[in-house]
């Protein structure tokens, strides 16, 4: 099992869900004002900054519909009722 450091996180690179929560994170502290983040990845890392934020954001989109298809999250729950007349 790989993990990744996210902010001051360990996170499984398995659970795409907890990455996003983790990235989520990241984003917020950015936002709030904080210089940066760094992420680390199997020893490459990236450095989030206020410029980088769109670049965050479609990172955090990834692991969001990742996590949907893992969990089923995407799948249609209800259907619209269909009236035949003859």
């Amino acid at each position: 099992m790989s993990t990744m450091k996210v902010g001051q996180e360990l996170v499984s690179l398995d659970d795409p869900c907890a990455m996003a929560n983790a990235l989520r994170k990241v984003r917020i502290r950015l936002s709030a004002g904080q210089l940066r983040e760094t992420v680390r990845i199997d020893g490459e890392e990236v450095t989030f900054q206020r410029a980088r934020l769109d670049d965050l954001k479609a990172l955090i989109t990834e692991y969001e519909t990742a996590c949907r298809r893992k969990t089923g999250g995407g799948r249609r729950t209800r259907f619209a009722k269909t009236i035949r007349w003859t």
